[in-house]
């Protein structure tokens, strides 16, 4: 409140003008995601190190999705990039929802992935 007040008497609210954001900000909102992009490629590097050691282990190593792996490798970077591409002009919270449905769809695949590599082990062991 200024301390000023209208014509009845009654104190003034000041307007609430719209913060300016900084660039840090975005910056900031882009290198946390990036955390939460960067732990679901550290998952599809772990999965590329051990499900062809799985498949070994169970008989199928010829039946391994190596398309799959390398998919789930590429597609968080991919995801991400084209968030920050997509969000470049927007504000800051419309920017971080554009990079939140990012990582979902890129965890949604991820999971998507597995369930796929669980059916081609089945497949390929003849169940």
């Amino acid at each position: 409140m200024t301390g000023e007040r209208d014509e009845a008497g009654a104190p003034q609210r000041a307007a609430r003008e719209p913060r300016e954001e900084r660039p840090g900000d975005a910056l900031i909102v882009a290198l946390l995601f990036a955390l939460a992009f960067g732990y679901d490629t550290v998952e599809a590097v772990a999965n590329l190190q051990q499900l062809p050691l799985l498949y070994l282990g169970s008989g199928i190593a010829e039946a391994t999705p190596w398309w799959l792996l390398v998919a789930g490798i590429a597609l968080p970077a991919l995801l991400f990039a084209g968030a920050l591409w997509v969000g470049r002009g927007m504000r800051l919270v419309p920017k971080a929802g554009m990079l939140l449905v990012a990582l979902a769809v890129s965890a949604q695949l991820s999971l998507l992935a597995e369930q796929l590599a669980r059916q081609i082990a089945v497949t390929a062991l003849g169940g």
